[in-house]
């Protein structure tokens, strides 16, 4: 039985991730700020309510959680924030800061309480995402965030050469996120969310059991890719 670690499995494809790993027999340590009671039911499914805008509070979470524990054969930073899609003149820098603390910051807390507990870690999989290199207008503060976690990664897998690290871009997953995109963002202002909003709906856009799944089973093709190295499941 491997042990997994998973941050935003309260729903999305954080969801999607412990749903198949618990399905394979795996034990998952769930991190998210509210339980799921689907999951909770499950023996192998160990939640820990974190919140990852409090930077100061994470140590100490991941800390309980990790007492006992000497492998974990799998790490997903998963959660996320979108932060508002607006242009950058427009984007205030207290929102971009808070956007940087959730996707970039709380990995960085998280990974160094792993690492410095001396836990031996066989992967990590950080979600990526296409904005991360694409620079479309309108992504502003989380474009921004998710480049600098490549970043982060890149390094890491530098300095840790044990374990294998990835930036994973998931493509597209229609999860609450798509409900803000789809539904309140003007796709005439910023033409790059006009092609979500036509792919909503279709196989173009699993929900995040089907894409936690499609993903997980992607992950060990990961260990053949470059240490550190960037990927995007749809060139996998």
């Amino acid at each position: 039985m491997s042990t997994i670690f998973i941050t935003g499995t309260s729903k999305g494809l954080g969801k999607g991730f412990a749903e198949y790993f618990l399905q394979e027999d795996h034990q998952v340590l769930g991190f998210s700020r509210s339980e799921n009671t689907e999951l909770i039911a499950s023996p192998n499914f160990k939640h820990h309510s974190i919140d990852l805008e409090n930077l100061n509070a994470i140590e100490e979470v991941i800390e309980k959680a990790l007492e006992g524990v000497e492998t974990l054969d799998l790490v997903i930073l998963n959660a996320g924030v979108l932060g508002e899609i607006q242009t950058m003149v427009n984007s205030a820098v207290s929102s971009m800061q808070n956007v940087m603390d959730v996707n970039l910051w709380s990995n960085k807390v998280i990974l160094d309480t792993i690492l410095k507990k001396g836990i031996a870690v066989k992967q990590v999989v950080g979600i990526s995402s296409g904005a991360s290199i694409n620079g479309n207008k309108g992504w502003s503060g989380y474009s921004i965030s998710k480049a600098a976690f490549n970043m982060m990664i890149k390094l890491y897998a530098a300095e840790h050469q044990d374990t294998h690290f990835t930036a994973l871009a998931p493509g597209l997953i229609d999860t609450g996120m798509q409900d803000y995109l789809c539904g309140k963002v003007n796709h005439e202002e910023f033409p790059s969310i006009q092609r979500l909003q036509e792919a909503r709906g279709t196989t173009a856009m699993p929900n995040g059991t089907e894409a936690g799944k499609l993903i997980a089973e992607l992950i060990p093709k990961l260990l053949n890719t470059p240490n550190g190295s960037y990927q995007d499941v749809r060139k996998l």
